[in-house]
């Protein structure tokens, strides 16, 4: 019986038990105890840690042979990574984001995109979650980055069960891919969703008014409470996980924007070439002629110390400023027949 089974549930078998056994795990945390217990089934799995594993780690006291830890050199660690997947290993390399997409960026874009090697890059510390570090540990433009490269895969969990499921699909999954992880926060979203597949975007709430489109663990988060905020004054949005962002599910973005008035992206990144840039450039492509609103971080760096939520507050990625965004952005007709007490603008 291993360490993921002893005395409650598998987490392979029950993730949702498994995850209320442990509810004080943030997706990072889960993502190191998930690859564990899948590498129990699955002898070619390795892990590579970035000088990060710490003491405790689950991959490493269950599977110590596949497990390095190559330090704080990120480009010799997705080098490693792109020569054991050569040799028909299935290789997860872990890092921050800020040092795995821009650090090690030409590894990334030689050894794994350009040469499709089978490494799953994952990377924690994503958006701002790196807080208190600052600029240099903010990742806000790593999406931009590594979606513009060819045969990239981008993916970034919405929540814990998400993010169990995302690892079990990425262990089976050919190719480079670039997973996105928080710090700290513990995600767990109470809402029916429909089984994760790659490349498949969930709608999480119906609604006809307002398409939210959103991406990450923050992102979902914020747009489902801004939805509820929305529906208390009579506007009901459409809340659309798009935990994928390449490949795009454009279909269900087309869905999106023939059945609502107004899409608004949600998205712990700058606002440039993310997730707003990506449903910009299929929403023209595809000549869909909807408005879009990007919610993120605008186009500046910042400095300020402080903890993630005052960050994520700072730069109005929460779910009341978005309603209100939301409600300013409506069309006039959508916004005259609201009560008057709503009205803005």
């Amino acid at each position: 019986m291993t360490a993921a089974t002893q005395g409650g549930a598998d987490l392979a078998v029950a993730p949702e038990a498994w995850l209320k056994e442990n509810p004080s795990l943030s997706n990072r945390q889960v993502f190191r105890h998930a690859l564990a217990r899948f590498a129990d089934d699955d002898a070619s799995v390795v892990l590579l840690e970035a000088d990060l594993a710490g003491g405790g780690d689950p991959f490493e006291a269950r599977h110590p042979d596949r497990f390095i830890n190559l330090g704080i050199c990120e480009a010799t660690m997705l080098d490693a990574a792109a020569g054991m997947a050569a040799a028909g290993q299935k290789v997860f390399a872990h890092t921050f984001a800020a040092f795995g997409a821009m650090r090690a960026c030409e590894q990334v874009r030689l050894g794994l995109a350009y040469g499709r090697a089978n490494v799953k890059l994952v990377c924690d510390y994503g958006g701002l979650s790196g807080a208190f570090f600052g600029p240099t540990h903010h990742a806000i433009e790593d999406l931009a980055i590594l979606r513009s490269m060819p045969g990239m895969t981008v993916v970034s969990p919405a929540d814990a069960l998400e993010t169990v499921q995302a690892i079990r699909a990425l262990v089976d999954f050919e190719g480079p891919v670039y997973l996105r992880l928080g710090r700290n926060r513990v995600s767990r979203l109470d809402v029916a969703r429909p089984a994760f597949q790659i490349g498949k975007a969930m709608c999480l709430r119906e609604g006809d008014d307002v398409g939210l489109i959103a991406h990450g663990e923050v992102g979902v988060a914020v747009a489902l409470e801004a939805a509820e905020l929305l529906e208390a004054q009579g506007v009901f949005a459409r809340v659309l996980n798009m935990h994928t962002l390449k490949p795009l599910d454009v279909a269900a973005l087309r869905e999106t924007a023939e059945r609502t008035r107004l899409l608004v992206t949600v998205e712990e990144h700058t606002v440039i070439g993310g997730l707003g840039g990506a449903v910009c450039e299929s929403v023209c492509e595809l000549g869909l002629g909807a408005r879009v609103l990007r919610v993120g971080i605008q186009d500046r760096y910042d400095a300020t110390a402080g903890s993630h939520e005052e960050l994520l507050k700072r730069h109005g990625i929460d779910g009341a400023t978005v309603a209100e965004q939301i409600l300013h952005a409506l069309p006039r007709p959508l916004r005259a027949a609201l009560k008057p007490a709503l009205r803005r603008g």
